[in-house]
């Protein structure tokens, strides 16, 4: 899963990069760990060789959004942001003398233009390909991709001159398969942090606080966060973390809240295998079946699966341990078909 952090220069972005790849993480790739005590607590009482939590990728190596005259974005921005699974999205809303970009700190406006640039990134893209259908025989009858092509393509142009992101959309099966064909930026799913000053960690502006209710409300996530001051507190003794974050209002770290915003607004669950050689924690989409989660293991159990083994951990904590919950009777044998929920411990038992 990868995440690609946007923002104009001096955003702080790098900054938030830092905080939540942590200070081991080497350059501006870093695979992070999602924080899961379901995890912990399994781990704790399993106590296996090897542990494997589930992670994200958060890459800082796109270029800044441009500043100049000309594109925002350029063509090498717009390869790599293509390649990422969601697009987090860091605006400044912090006072700094020594910002070029923006006299005035207008957070809304800045993320206005990131949004709108995207969008228009994408209408681009749809016009210059509807223009090269209309001249296809292939698009005028159904039958053909360049057919289904130009009507998901209408479609989109039409949302994406309102300036509606194609996320907003309610895709179908068809929409879908074009989407992945384009690899368009306003399809992927997004985060907004807004990066605020020392005096406004514990409770941002009314005008921050309007935004992120007015997103979430619309399905994306979106938080304030002060990069600066979490990166301050990433540097101190781990017993010294919480008390001061308390001091400051906040409940967890940033580098919590925003891996668990990127996961969640991917789609993303977590279900857990449980071994003495290897606790793993897997991530699969919301909705997928025993089988999925089989494939998502290995292609060859998914080939040779019989049924699935499984103990939500509701039950399993509720018991102690595994094999105390399969005597409690709380494992369930399940076929391919069944959907995996969020916190499920399974063993598959496949042919071998």
């Amino acid at each position: 899963m990868k995440v690609g952090l946007i923002g104009f220069p001096m955003s702080g972005k790098s900054t938030l990069f830092r905080v939540a790849a942590g200070p081991s993480a080497k350059g501006s790739v870093a695979s992070v760990p999602v924080p899961d005590p379901r995890f912990d607590r399994i781990v704790a009482q399993v106590k296996p060789k090897k542990i494997t939590p589930a992670t994200v990728v958060l890459h800082d190596d796109l270029e800044d959004a441009q500043t100049s005259s000309g594109k925002m974005f350029s063509q090498r921005f717009l390869d790599a942001a293509r390649k990422m699974e969601l697009l987090l999205l860091v605006i400044r809303a912090f006072d700094s003398e020594t910002v070029p970009y923006h006299a005035t700190v207008d957070p809304i406006r800045d993320l206005q233009c990131l949004e709108d640039e995207i969008v228009l990134t994408d209408l681009q893209i749809v016009e210059n390909r509807l223009e090269r259908l209309h001249k296809s025989p292939n698009a005028k009858g159904p039958g053909s991709q360049d057919y289904l092509d130009r009507i998901v393509l209408e479609n989109f142009k039409a949302a994406l001159e309102e300036g509606k992101p194609i996320r907003n959309l309610e895709l179908d099966e068809d929409m879908e398969s074009v989407v992945r064909n384009y690899q368009f930026l306003s399809a992927k799913p997004v985060v907004v942090a807004f990066n605020v000053g020392e005096d406004d960690v514990g409770q941002p502006p009314a005008i921050i606080a309007e935004a992120i209710r007015r997103y979430e409300s619309a399905g994306t996530a979106a938080f304030a966060v002060s990069a600066e001051v979490e990166e301050e507190v990433s540097q101190l003794d781990p017993d010294d973390q919480s008390e001061f974050l308390k001091s400051l209002g906040l409940v967890e770290p940033a580098s919590a809240k925003l891996i668990r915003a990127v996961y969640d607004a991917m789609g993303l669950i977590t279900f857990f295998t449980a071994g003495e050689n290897e606790t793993k924690a897997w991530s699969l989409r919301r909705g997928s079946s025993a089988l999925q989660a089989a494939a998502a293991i290995h292609s060859d159990i998914a080939k040779g699966f019989i049924r699935a083994e499984v103990v939500h951990y509701l039950d399993y904590d509720a018991s102690g341990s595994l094999d105390k919950a399969y005597h409690d009777g709380k494992m369930n044998l399940v076929g391919k078909d069944h959907v995996i929920e969020d916190g499920d411990l399974i063993h598959i038992r496949n042919k071998s």
